[in-house]
């Protein structure tokens, strides 16, 4: 099966880490050096982004880039999740 990438699906598991973090927008895009504009065109599926961007939501969010881009969970971040 051929993978493809859902800007609108990537922006939904972004908003829904980050309110779980309890971070605003402006917090998040601040501690990834973007302006807010930015992360909410993103979390909106309005635009995509670099490799850079996408390493830096990972390490803020914690989260794999494989959740961030196909909502898959590897086999720690299941056991984790439980």
């Amino acid at each position: 099966m051929k993978k493809t990438y859902d800007r609108e699906a990537v922006g939904r598991r972004i908003r829904e880490k980050r309110t779980i973090l309890g971070l605003t927008q402006e917090e998040l895009s601040e501690r990834i050096g973007r302006v807010p504009k930015y992360c909410a065109d993103i979390e909106r599926g309005n635009c995509g982004m670099s490799i850079e961007t996408m390493l830096a939501l990972c390490d803020v969010l914690n989260m794999t880039p494989d959740y961030l881009f196909f909502g898959e969970m590897s086999e720690n971040e299941k056991k984790i999740q439980m």
